[in-house]
């Protein structure tokens, strides 16, 4: 001990380097007991506590625990005291005293005794535990929240014991990699101990959570080579970092020479040079070497490789000379439009004029093709408002004219406001109150009235037009890109009253298609915007995945689900045995809702959504009883789509969990409220079917779904500005050999804090947290819960009195958590509604015990265990790809690939009949007299059922192909079936539609599958579109092809082809990619609305055969809309899209006056 002590530097460490090796207990720091109840990181308690101890010793008054260390230097070691400070009054140079707060580095020397002495505390005259080190020997343990050696030794052996009442904190490395906790309270709460090893980092590289990497070793362990082309003396080389990480064998290294040399027949060898030796592996490169590349075995050793004196080609612009400093900005590139803050999207806040707590966020995308007046009247529809003209909220109030003010000159702006007709921003004195509620479709309603008698149109003569004042119109414009038609006019047309012979070329998905006009215009085909729109009315059904919760209960006792991109709000009231239903709707989502969940407090709703072309995958924090958005997060930064959400159960909602479905699942922590993120990290390349707080500390995080339960623990500093990470627990969530399972597709949380999980081998797994907080299987509650199902446990409920509900398959069963899980009772659910999805509790109203059940089959029951279930929810659980309307009734039928017809009433919303079919089917068609209905299906035969009742009535065998058409003609004397082969038959009805007969001549013409027909008013002419949209015209009486030029004024019963002149406007209004798939006229040929495959429905005038016509649009769907038909009266809309099965209801509402349509 007499060699001197070299010189030591004191300095803050708070915010040290990184940890570039792992934690070893060689690396300690001692804290007192008294300063457990901190957290490591809360540096005002720290400042507190040493400002009082300084008020102390200038009073002469004895601190409450010095906490003072000798320390001996005479080792390489990097010692971290924490919680302690320099004591400048006394320095040697072999010793110094030290105190709270601060860090001790001693540089690399000698240090041959390290000891914690006398740790006095004046006030009871107690004296700490002598604590020593003397050697460098590593035989330290950790044992629970004490860190010790191996034998217990005297105060002058080598070895170090921690007391216990202290706990250890580890040095400035470890510091880095385990943060501090985030406190969860203002009280205090005893934190797990952490062991040395037990966290983990993902270990998954990504671009999102590159800043957590410690290392790279991509390049530190390659060997550098270069590769020439065999044969070429003038090939540069390439110069190629060999990987095992990189090239995980030797093709995939081919795979990359192949992309970076050309060769003949692409690089199949490689040798090296110059004993030109075939290279097989990876591992047989040399560092330095050179190769040589081809694709024959014959290497070319004789070559001088690497000897060409030839200068690689400059495509720069030669300079004229040397560039002054003031034209450097000249020659700067300019940036790319893509990367220009200016055509980045951004959310804006839309108020409303008249009541000022009513907002909206939008998402506003610059690169849209419509213009601003389409943003506008977009914003109306979602928020029901009329909307004229938006203004700065900022004084003095400046009007938006357009979206490069609103992207520029306002871009620091986000709430705007809207004004309606009154165009003019009213003053804090004339706003009203209390707001309505925003998007939100009205409740249901009964038709006032019946529609005046159904419009009879002409009894067939070709000649005669009647319906229409005919008048002349000016002619459409041209629409050419460089002579090449883009989804529009071949070439002009000089006047809208056209000869006989004329015709319009128009190109539709490359090819040109030739219409000819009719010989007189009609009048309401000027392009201009429609007086109606569609108002969602109702939504149909309920959908649910597996391994998803979509069905939670508002405060307001209102179920809450969300079908295609809307939230509804839905409650059953029953008056006199007859339902009246009513819906509200969430309508701020621009895709499809992903995920849903309810917030503690029940104000609040969060809801994410896919990414979809223009908008991108974010989540949306809204209002549930106003249906105003206050807060949309993640946008830029869910990649593909949301997975799951989840709400801090401890701070009331204070953090938010976000599981993204991207490759790697990142999982998020937000602060929502000030939409910052606290924490990310990737979890797994498997499915992720949930991620949840733990509902006993905010710290703890759970995810799981194919092949893993993982536990994170959260790790954040509050008070710095530094992001927090996120580690994942390898002690928790081990599964045994005999307990993995293929999926974990549930959870619940019982009242003594344990996890309790269901998988898919029908077992309920119960995780009990050990003094470590290390969550196990618990065996002893286990045994009769081990096959607790015969299927997947696909939702678990732990009810207010600690009884656990089970749902797997079609049965439904309770457990008791007291009494070790014993199995109480079981219920089975009607088969016809399938298996059981989600439970959740009634709350509100109803008896205990009851509960609502979401199954498969899209349906939803409500009951209890001792009482039968009834249906609330009805729907269909596959694709529906025909919906039609009943003449002279408020109904409609329905059919699906589930292999249901149903047939639902359009003013009480609910099912009037529904019929089994035993094949999925795929078409339909009622008689003009709503007497009957055909039902086409896969296997080429269509079933005839009865309209009033769904009896079935007889089965006919068309041939082997899909029938995807059908169509009666308004005489009710024939059926044209349309198949996929591209065939189209007809067969004709006799005696009220019991018999069928076959024409034996069938209609040929077509390339691929019909999709649509059309008959004409005198049952003469049917005309058909096919997949390409080749659009062909059939004389019936004939059975022939009928020239479309002496169809051009045929007055057609239906319009339901997706192409023709009257639809050349909505092919040019289509973006990029997108295509028309469903059209349906108005009965009383107002308007024709359109589906495209993006999900968007248009609004136009019929006809619509200008250039560019303005519509009304909407976009409920991220799928193909499928099927599209109005009621008899027009009164309604109904609309099916994607693979998921979302029927919806649309009333058709006039703009002007907002009331729905009864003309």
């Amino acid at each position: 001990m007499d060699t001197p002590m070299p010189q030591a530097k004191f300095e803050s460490r708070r915010n040290s380097r990184r940890m570039s090796r792992k934690p070893s207990s060689k690396d300690w720091t001692f804290i007192p007991s008294n300063s457990r109840r901190y957290s490591l990181a809360d540096k005002s308690l720290m400042n507190e506590e040493e400002n009082l101890d300084t008020q102390r010793e200038q009073n002469n008054i004895p601190t409450r625990r010095s906490s003072r260390a000798l320390i001996h230097s005479n080792s390489s070691r990097n010692i971290d005291f924490r919680r302690f400070t320099v004591d400048n009054e006394d320095v040697s140079s072999k010793n110094r005293k030290i105190k709270r707060g601060g860090t001790c580095t001693i540089r690399p020397s000698d240090i041959s005794d390290i000891s914690i002495a006398e740790e006095v505390i004046p006030e009871n005259g107690e004296q700490q535990t002598f604590l020593k080190r003397d050697s460098l020997e590593d035989n330290f343990t950790t044992n629970g929240s004490v860190l010790h050696s191996a034998s217990t030794h005297s105060h002058n052996e080598s070895e170090m014991t921690l007391g216990d009442s202290e706990i250890p904190v580890y040095s400035d490395d470890e510091y880095e990699v385990y943060p501090a906790q985030r406190p969860h309270t203002d009280t205090y709460r005893e934190y797990p101990p952490f062991v040395m090893g037990r966290y983990e980092q993902s270990n998954m590289n990504s671009e999102i959570n590159d800043k957590a990497v410690v290392h790279r070793t991509t390049d530190r362990r390659g060997k550098r080579v270069s590769f020439f082309r065999n044969g070429d003396k003038d090939f540069k080389g390439v110069n190629v970092c060999i990987n095992p990480k990189q090239f995980l064998n030797f093709e995939a290294l081919l795979v990359y020479l192949n992309d970076r040399i050309e060769t003949s027949s692409g690089v199949r060898y490689v040798f090296s040079l110059p004993d030109g030796k075939e290279i097989k592996s990876v591992t047989a490169f040399q560092q330095g070497r050179s190769y040589l590349v081809s694709s024959v075995k014959k290497p070319a050793l004789d070559v001088p490789y690497g000897q060409s004196r030839e200068n690689f080609w400059n495509n720069k612009k030669p300079s004229a000379g040397r560039v002054r400093k003031e034209e450097l900005e000249l020659f700067k590139r300019t940036e790319s439009p893509k990367n220009n803050p200016k055509n980045k999207p951004r959310v804006i806040t839309v108020i409303n004029n008249e009541y000022r707590d009513r907002r909206e966020k939008f998402y506003i995308n610059p690169s849209t093709r419509h213009n601003f007046e389409d943003l506008l009247l977009t914003m109306g529809d979602m928020t029901n408002i009329d909307i004229h003209a938006l203004f700065t909220e900022k004084q003095p109030h400046r009007k938006v004219e357009s979206f490069s003010q609103l992207f520029n000159e306002f871009k620091n702006q986000d709430n705007f406001i809207a004004c309606g007709p009154e165009l003019v921003p009213l003053k804090p004195e004339n706003v009203k109150r209390p707001a309505p509620s925003s998007n939100s479709g009205s409740d249901s309603m009964s038709v006032a009235s019946r529609m005046k008698k159904f419009h009879k149109t002409n009894d067939g003569d070709l000649d005669e037009i009647n319906e229409y004042e005919m008048q002349r119109s000016p002619s459409p414009q041209e629409h050419l890109l460089n002579g090449v038609p883009v989804n529009g006019y071949h070439e002009p047309l000089s006047s809208r009253h056209y000869p006989e012979d004329d015709s319009v070329k128009f190109n539709i998905r490359g090819k040109v298609r030739e219409y000819f006009p009719p010989s007189i215009t009609y009048p309401d085909d000027d392009g201009q915007r429609p007086d109606k729109k569609l108002k969602l009315e109702w939504i149909y059904g309920f959908h649910t995945r597996e391994g998803c919760k979509n069905l939670v209960v508002f405060k307001t006792g209102e179920l809450l689900y969300y079908v295609a991109a809307v939230a509804v709000f839905f409650r059953r009231i029953e008056e006199r045995g007859e339902g009246r239903d009513t819906q509200r709707h969430y309508l701020g989502h621009t895709e499809d809702i992903s995920c849903l969940t309810l917030h503690p407090t029940e104000n609040w709703v969060a809801s994410g959504q896919v990414s979809g072309k223009e908008n991108p995958a974010h989540v949306r924090i809204w209002d549930g009883e106003k249906l105003t958005t206050f807060h949309v997060i993640g946008i830029g930064f869910f990649s593909q789509g949301v997975a799951s959400i989840g709400f801090s159960e401890q701070s009331r909602g204070g953090f938010m969990c976000v599981t993204d479905t991207s490759d790697k699942h990142v999982l998020s922590v937000w602060d929502w409220e000030k939409e910052r993120m606290i924490a990310k990290t990737t979890t797994t390349t498997k499915a992720v079917n949930c991620c949840c707080f733990y509902k006993y500390d905010d710290t703890l995080l759970i995810t799981y779904g194919a092949d893993h339960l993982f536990f994170w623990r959260l790790f954040w500093d509050p008070v710095g500005v530094q992001d927090g990470k996120l580690y994942r627990d390898k002690l928790s969530g081990v599964f045994e050999e005999d307990t993995q399972p293929a999926m974990v597709t549930s959870h619940a949380f019982s009242s003594t804090g344990d996890v309790i999980t269901g998988d898919s081998n029908g077992s309920i797994l119960v995780w009990t947290k050990d003094q470590d907080y290390v969550f196990k299987i618990n065996k002893d509650m286990i045994g009769g819960m081990k096959a607790a199902h015969m299927k997947p446990v696909s939702t678990l409920c732990m009810m207010v009195d600690n009884t656990l509900l089970s749902g797997g398959g079609s049965y439904i069963k309770s457990w008791d958590s007291i009494n070790n899980y014993r199995k109480i009772s079981k219920r089975e659910i009607p088969e016809i509604a399938g298996n059981v999805r989600t439970i959740i509790p009634q709350r509100g109203s109803g008896a205990d015990g009851q509960i609502y059940v979401g199954t498969s089959k899209s349906c939803i029951l409500a009951g209890s265990l001792p009482v039968k279930f009834r249906f609330i929810v009805q729907g269909h659980c596959k694709e529906i790809w025909a919906i039609a309307a009943v003449p002279g009734e408020s109904s409609f039928i329905t059919t699906s690939h589930d292999q249901f017809v149903i047939k639902w009433s359009a003013i009480t919303h609910r099912v009037l009949w529904r019929s089994p079919m035993e094949k999925p089917t795929t078409a339909l068609a009622v008689d003009s007299r709503g007497l009957y209905v055909a039902v086409g299906s896969v296997a080429g035969r269509f079933f005839v059922l009865n309209a009033k009742n769904g009896m079935h009535i007889i089965t006919v065998q068309v041939g082997k192909s899909q029938i995807n058409a059908m169509r009666y003609s308004p005489d009710n004397a024939m059926l044209a079936v349309g198949c996929e082969d591209g065939h189209i038959h007809i067969f004709y009805v006799h005696d009220e539609g019991q018999i069928y007969r076959k024409n034996n001549i069938i209609l040929r013409g077509h390339v691929k599958f019909v999709t649509n027909l059309d008959w004409s008013t005198d049952s003469r002419f049917l005309q058909s579109v096919d997949g390409d949209f080749e659009l062909h015209n059939w004389n019936i009486q004939r059975m022939e092809r009928e020239d479309a030029r002496t169809l051009r004024d045929c007055n057609w019963q239906t319009y339901s082809c997706c192409a023709g002149h009257p639809l050349m406007g909505p092919w040019t209004s289509c973006d990029a990619g997108e295509t028309v798939s469903v059209v349906a006229r108005s009965n009383y040929r107002e308007i024709i609305i359109t589906g495209d495959n993006t999900g968007r429905m248009k609004v136009f005038k019929y006809p619509s055969s200008t250039n560019m016509p303005a519509c009304r649009w909407t976009k409920l769907y991220s799928g193909t809309v499928t099927a599209l038909e109005f009621l008899y009266d027009d009164s309604f809309v109904l609309s099916s899209a994607g693979k998921t099965p979302v029927l919806a209801q649309w009333s058709v509402v006039d703009t002007y006056s907002g009331q729905q349509n009864h003309s």
